[in-house]
């Protein structure tokens, strides 16, 4: 491993996001819902648009064969960063369009009475098309973590029946940060039944951590781009080889099929047949763009930063009174809180007026509170590679010196 404090120097890091030099007042702690973005990833999209602009649909000319040679590098990088085959990785729009094109096709593997697993916790990504396959063929959603338990292993493992069919599940919480272990949790679970197929949503872990789809055995797993310093609307879908063929794609459409007469086509081979119509070339060079600034740092470097910061965290939001803090147990720098007495939304427009931006509400997790018991949500601030101790004292030194009135002081004036 390289040396952290070399590595992560925060102040040369700073430099490369051009957010922080256009809003050098402003503390930003979002990162979970969605991340800066370094300017060699930003100046990766210009490129495209001002110096290629041709489709990957096009390979007739020189600049053409370029942008194609460019996506294939991506997907290259991108089968290398989570060690996974050349045509098991897919594009699309994000994880959210990956889960539906997943629980799409699973649908026809599932009966009445059959069971998916997945937690009170998931993101409405990986909550709401399952809901809507388990009304449509009358199959059993089961859920893990209820009455304050917090989803663990054991708890999913627990879950497991002889009717399941699907375990699926983040492997960080976008809200409540705890992290499954899938290596661990993938090789269990194929041990009661090696036909379980495993559904992993790895929007909030893959900028955090390393991720090996051969030592996890896993079947499908998703992911964002704009998670991890690359661009909006750019998403992968690892596909386990074993599932290639039976995976079907939810768009149809050009570049996707091979033969076509007037009542009948055949799909191309992977990873094509998932990525119908014009590709978002601008932001698949983007990804490729953040992928490599990452692998410059290390992302072992960004964990045990995040690591030692989430620590220092705890440290400070102990000292604050009348603060409710939910997940201090969490190793990753996603905190949930709440002032006593407070509305989150209102305390995180307080901290928006002193140019501190987090985030308030459930996250889009619109069940967490079978969990957790508040059906209000929190204050959420969420840490990445680019903030340090100063960003959370400023934040701490605020909500220490909080008082109930100061809501009111940026509205009355």
């Amino acid at each position: 491993m390289n040396d952290v404090k070399k590595t992560l120097s925060l102040a040369k890091i700073k430099k490369e996001f051009p957010w922080f030099k256009n809003n050098p007042n402003w503390t930003y702690l979002d990162s979970s819902a969605t991340s800066l973005k370094p300017q060699e990833v930003i100046e990766a999209e210009i490129e495209y648009y001002a110096k290629l602009g041709v489709s990957t649909h096009n390979t007739d000319s020189d600049i053409a064969q370029k942008v194609n040679d460019l996506v294939k590098t991506t997907r290259s990088n991108v089968a290398k960063f989570i060690n996974a085959s050349y045509d098991e990785i897919s594009f699309n729009s994000g994880a959210t369009e990956g889960l539906n094109l997943i629980a799409n096709t699973l649908k026809k593997k599932l009966k009445k009475n059959d069971e998916i697993v997945l937690a009170y916790s998931e993101h409405a990504s990986n909550l709401l098309p399952w809901i809507k396959i388990a009304n449509n063929v009358k199959c059993k959603l089961v859920y893990v973590g209820d009455k304050k338990k917090i989803p663990d292993n054991n708890l999913f493992l627990k879950a497991i029946t002889k009717n399941t069919k699907i375990v699926t599940f983040c492997n960080i919480s976008n809200v409540f940060a705890y992290n499954i272990d899938i290596n661990k949790i993938t090789e269990k679970i194929k041990e009661i039944n090696k036909n379980i197929i495993i559904v992993i949503d790895a929007t909030q872990s893959i900028p955090h951590m390393k991720i090996d789809t051969k030592k996890a055995n896993i079947d499908y797993l998703v992911f964002s781009g704009h998670k991890m310093l690359g661009p909006t609307g750019i998403g992968v879908l690892y596909c386990n080889k074993k599932h290639l063929l039976t995976t079907e794609p939810l768009r149809l459409g050009g570049g996707m099929n091979t033969n076509v007469t007037k009542n009948s086509f055949t799909f191309a081979n992977a990873p094509d047949k998932f990525e119908g119509g014009t590709h978002n070339i601008a932001g698949i060079i983007g990804l490729n763009a953040a992928i490599n600034f990452i692998n410059r740092i290390g992302i072992e470097n960004i964990e045990e930063h995040e690591m030692k910061l989430k620590n220092y965290i705890n440290k400070k939001f102990s000292e604050i009174k009348n603060i409710e803090f939910y997940n201090s147990f969490a190793k990753f720098p996603i905190c949930i809180f709440n002032m006593k007495g407070i509305y989150p939304q209102d305390l995180a427009s307080f901290l928006a007026h002193n140019k501190i931006i987090v985030r308030s509400g459930t996250m889009c997790a619109k069940l967490q509170h079978n969990i957790s018991n508040n059906e209000v949500g929190y204050v959420r601030a969420s840490f990445y590679l680019y903030n340090d101790e100063k960003d959370v004292d400023k934040l701490v030194k605020l909500l220490k010196n909080f008082k109930k009135g100061d809501i009111l002081k940026h509205v009355i004036k």
